[in-house]
């Protein structure tokens, strides 16, 4: 089900792309921009609840002053401001969530690029022929694959079998993929570069220029989740939020430089392209609700009024 609802959607999307542009980077780009646009009234929406969580914070540091002795008052008066308000703690997360099955699915796009950007159907013999030749001409220098069948080569090498296209027939292969962009190798591993470093061979700068991608992402990736915390009033005076984004600040960097090391920086780039156009969609977007501050109104409950809290409606 994932297969037909997340992967192949995305994996035709690219395909069309990459048909037109012809650049494997370019095209994961220019998919990003588009999955942004979709998402864009979903953003919106949680960047206003952002905006409100930001404006009942001054009220939420009152309520906790002045139930300090008497927690469960304090929760319950929490729920009433956040009810009145129509907030949610966690809607600010929600395009965060749906990121997810989308990187899950670009993930097997990127692995399998033969399946999803050229349309391959490993089901016909003379597409298993040709991998067997390809395997077999190639013998000589690719190690272990050398006794691979086809079924395991074409479902977890499908690069490399890209790669040996090119080199045994020529750039003109259908099944070559433009996988250079600005002189880097979208289809190696960032992490392949410790090995030259290792060594101290430094005679491949393309390769280790392939470390600037994690570093990229997880910069884009932290900035962004700076801007979405402080937004959100999550900078503010309450400690147990404070607490939890303490928590995001320490593993979406760990994680963002995990992925974006160990697999192909075809990922990497769909990382940093993303975060670097929420970053622009939350600064713009914050920018609007600023001027728009009438849109973005923050009510007392109506049964009680905070200490030194006037009762009319706060923007």
């Amino acid at each position: 089900m994932w297969e037909y609802l997340i992967t192949r959607p995305l994996g035709w999307i690219i395909q069309q792309i990459y048909n037109l542009v012809a650049n494997y980077g370019l095209a994961i780009i220019i998919f990003t921009i588009i999955v942004k646009l979709i998402l864009l009234p979903l953003n919106i929406r949680s960047q206003k609840a952002m905006k409100k969580q930001q404006q009942i914070q001054p009220i939420l540091a009152e309520l906790q002053k002045k139930y300090a002795n008497d927690q469960e008052k304090l929760q319950r008066e929490m729920l009433k401001l956040y009810k009145e308000n129509n907030v949610s703690m966690t809607g600010g997360c929600l395009p965060t969530f749906i990121q997810m099955p989308i990187l899950i699915g670009l993930y097997q796009v990127i692995r399998m690029p033969l399946s999803y950007l050229k349309g391959v159907d490993w089901m016909i013999q003379p597409v298993i022929d040709k991998v067997y030749m390809l395997r077999d001409a190639m013998a000589a220098s690719i190690g272990n694959l050398a006794t691979q069948t086809e079924a395991v080569l074409s479902n977890s090498s499908q690069i490399q079998l890209s790669r040996w296209a090119e080199i045994v027939n020529g750039p003109n292969d259908p099944w070559v993929i433009n996988f250079n962009f600005l002189g880097l190798d979208l289809s190696t591993n960032p992490s392949s570069a410790l090995n030259y470093i290792m060594h101290l061979d430094f005679s491949h700068p393309e390769i280790l220029a392939l470390l600037l991608i994690p570093l990229f992402a997880v910069l884009s990736s932290w900035l962004s989740m700076k801007i979405m915390q402080k937004q959100s009033g999550q900078d503010q005076n309450n400690t147990q939020v404070n607490q939890t984004a303490k928590t995001m600040n320490m593993m979406m960097p760990i994680m963002t430089l995990v992925f974006t090391f160990t697999l192909p920086a075809g990922m990497g780039l769909y990382w940093i392209a993303s975060s670097l156009m929420q970053i622009l969609q939350q600064i713009t977007l914050n920018l609007y609700f600023d001027k728009k501050g009438d849109e973005v109104v923050v009510k007392l409950p109506e049964q009680k009024k905070l200490h030194g809290a006037k009762s009319k409606k706060r923007k």
